[in-house]
């Protein structure tokens, strides 16, 4: 019985949701004291470490073809780097809670990508309808003002927001990559992913530091800590895995909950508060995932 729990793909969704969404609070306490880029290249240092201790206990071997080790470069810098390091930037200006919900848009830009990326969801009027509630909830969520703010000169009030957008694009199109290598081992890909994502990172993380010395303090240095071991190797194990067994949109749908997560742990450890017109953008988003999903499950049973 515990053993078909903890193989169910919804189940597997709810946990690597949970985890994925305290890493919000975590890279807010995290930059208080430390540079963003600095947070993306120690989480991924963290968990490129515990991975490859893993790696090496388990006896596996690095040996992918070339053109393997390309694709895991462009899943490491889609998937981890660009994105940890505008997510950790937006931070320093929005709150935790507002991070989850733009992140929300991923299954959207999943509808959209893998119409042209993939052989398995093409597009149609439905998914042309879950688009744009979708838009919808992503212009709610940017703010009028901030939009208008644009034809003004002024972008940096949307910047922070406009970067975890970006971030969210990042994480589907690595996503993808990866579901066209799931016949890869689960532990070799994420491993040498990461591997990839902390190498990348490390120029830019010492660039910085040694023209701008970070001064952490013991909360962020624990709150990067734990960035490193769970929302970044535990989960990205887990994502992988999902994404072997059930594909890149079935995936996305931990947007559905990393933003009910990321309320939680942004109300009960950082005291945020929670607006009318993000909950309502979270409506308009969350119709248009329901309408892309019945769209996937309708041309799945033809």
């Amino acid at each position: 019985m515990l053993k078909k729990i903890v193989e169910n793909n919804l189940f597997l969704l709810i946990i690597l949701s949970s985890i994925w969404g305290s890493a919000f609070f975590a890279i807010k306490i995290s930059v208080e004291s430390i540079h963003p880029i600095s947070v993306a290249s120690f989480r991924l240092t963290i968990a490129a470490l515990i991975l490859l201790i893993y790696f090496l206990y388990k006896g596996y071997k690095f040996n992918f073809e070339l053109n393997v080790y390309v694709r895991i470069f462009f899943i490491a810098l889609f998937g981890n780097f660009i994105p940890f390091s505008l997510i950790s930037w937006s931070e320093i200006y929005i709150d935790s809670n507002l991070a989850g919900l733009l992140l929300s848009v991923s299954p959207i830009f999943a509808l959209i990508f893998s119409h042209y990326l993939t052989n398995d969801d093409k597009f149609s009027y439905i998914k042309l309808i879950s688009i744009i509630l979708g838009l919808i909830g992503v212009i709610i969520l940017l703010g009028l003002d901030s939009i208008i703010f644009i034809f003004k000169g002024n972008l940096f009030l949307i910047l922070p927001k406009l970067a975890v957008i970006i971030a969210a694009m990042g994480y589907v199109i690595s996503s993808i990559i990866a579901y066209n290598l799931k016949k890869l081992n689960t532990i070799s890909l994420t491993t040498t992913v990461v591997i990839f994502s902390s190498i990348m990172s490390l120029p830019f993380m010492l660039f910085y530091e040694i023209n701008n010395f970070s001064e952490p303090n013991i909360e962020s240095i624990l709150a990067v800590i734990y960035l490193g071991i769970m929302p970044t190797a535990l989960a990205y194990l887990l994502r992988f895995y999902i994404i072997s067994r059930a594909g890149p949109v079935y995936l996305s749908y931990v947007a559905y909950l990393i933003p009910i997560f990321a309320i939680i742990w942004g109300v009960l450890l950082l005291d945020e508060k929670v607006n009318f017109n993000s909950l309502l953008a979270l409506l308009f988003i969350f119709a248009g995932i329901y309408f892309g999903e019945k769209a996937s499950s309708a041309k799945n049973n033809l």
